[in-house]
């Protein structure tokens, strides 16, 4: 796959890695960052010079080049195109505070009660949201071909180009099918769908076309908004009737044909999800083999910790250990720092021990369960390996780009892991744990 952004944004010096979370006091709690698709915005979203979270990186232009100015600008249309009547809406500021309002209060089922309030909040959160995880997806484009071409074939092309093989011819050699690109999105909406499309965007003729497979899970009655805009995102946009001879024969959908993206949705809970249906929601319905599959929780981690409690997304994180097909990744996009801290303990909010999310992830991820059972030659599983981490990025729009309104800068912090078999036996599965 093409590359369109060969790396991240600026970010802040990286804080000690692994280091225990100690007890900390506040006198006031400070408001922890939500998930996009179900959840009130965060602080994150606006660049507030004054913050804790604009201090860490100053604010610096954007330097985009032409090219992923114009791929930004489609994403955005796709949202201006999609919610165009809800943007013209005469009252359309007196609706989002109502949504705003209702957020605030955490009184999801009033906030999220009918369309018109689920596509305010779409136009108006989720275009700079889907900016910046296109960003991220882009950053991670090698990891993601590990998911589509059998990995027998990548290393051969590796060994050739490392040898001072043709690189183009490397990259175009037909050695195995392409599988289709398959994400899980746990907490995924609007803005995961048009993300996940701009991998698939359309590409020069010379490019393999790649096909995509999406499943979105949240508790918010989301499906109706995701299928709007998967219509936008595989349909031309509509042109003036001025438009000249050659505006129409250029004019193309984000992708083509329809059939390259495919969208599921389920309105679901994902920390009650039984071991048969995330398994299901994983690896797929009716796949003897399944392939490896990329799963995501964007602005969704922190807030299962802190809504969910820390017990019940501990189970679910070793449950999604357990079903992940050798070769998976898992993205997690979050806010950085103590905007992403889990409370524990009895008493008010300054007597409760705060756990950063980044620290009870990777507890959970990165150290053998001792209560699974032990691995063999004959059952194998998986285990998370790191790929990359990143304590506080900046997303940053660009000022030539255009919306009905100013979108904001967002921060965030990242980390990629890679399910990999593990060889352990329970005599080092024990040393593991208690050393």
């Amino acid at each position: 796959m093409a590359r369109e952004h060969n790396k991240l944004p600026d970010r802040a010096p990286a804080a000690k890695k692994n280091a225990p979370p100690k007890s900390k006091k506040q006198s006031k709690p400070k408001k922890s960052a939500n998930k996009e698709s179900s959840k009130q915005p965060s602080r994150d979203d606006e660049d507030n010079s004054g913050s804790e979270a604009a201090e860490a990186v100053p604010a610096r232009p954007s330097k985009l080049s032409p090219a992923e100015l114009k791929k930004e600008q489609a994403l955005l249309n796709i949202f201006s195109d999609t919610f165009a009547d809800v943007l013209g809406l005469d009252n359309f500021t007196a609706v989002l505070q109502e949504v705003k309002s209702e957020l605030y209060k955490r009184d999801f089922e009033k906030a999220f009660g009918n369309e018109q309030y689920l596509e305010v909040y779409a136009a108006r959160w989720s275009p700079t949201r889907a900016l910046c995880y296109a960003k991220v997806l882009g950053g991670i484009q090698d990891q993601l071909e590990d998911l589509v071409v059998d990995g027998d074939r990548r290393r051969r092309q590796r060994a050739k180009a490392d040898n001072g093989a043709d690189a183009d011819a490397v990259a175009t050699t037909k050695e195995a099918s392409r599988r289709p690109l398959r994400m899980l999105s746990i907490g995924g909406g609007a803005a995961e769908i048009v993300a996940f499309a701009s991998l698939l965007r359309h590409r020069d003729e010379s490019e393999e076309l790649l096909q995509g497979n999406l499943h979105l899970v949240d508790t918010g009655p989301w499906g109706k908004v995701v299928s709007k805009l998967q219509e936008s995102l595989t349909t031309p946009p509509r042109l003036s009737s001025h438009a000249s001879p050659e505006a129409h024969k250029a004019n193309r959908a984000l992708v083509e044909p329809a059939t390259r993206l495919s969208c599921s949705f389920a309105q679901q809970d994902a920390l009650s999800m039984t071991a048969e249906q995330l398994t299901e929601a994983v690896q797929g319905k009716d796949q003897e083999k399944p392939g490896p599959v990329l799963v995501t929780l964007l602005f969704t981690l922190n807030e299962l910790y802190t809504g969910g409690g820390i017990a019940r997304t501990t189970a679910f994180l070793r449950m999604l250990t357990a079903c992940v097909p050798e070769g998976s990744l898992l993205l997690v996009v979050d806010s950085p720092g103590s905007y992403s801290e889990a409370a524990v303990g009895k008493g008010d909010a300054a007597e409760k021990k705060k756990y950063p999310m980044q620290w009870l992830m990777d507890h959970t991820l990165l150290t053998v369960d001792k209560k699974l059972p032990a691995s063999s030659s004959t059952s194998p599983r998986c285990r998370w390996e790191k790929l990359e981490s990143h304590d506080s990025i900046w997303f940053r729009m660009a000022a030539e780009l255009r919306y009905p309104f100013q979108l904001e800068n967002m921060r965030y912090q990242m980390h990629l892991y890679k399910a990999v078999i593990t060889t352990t036996t329970s005599k080092e599965e024990k040393e593991t744990t208690t050393g």
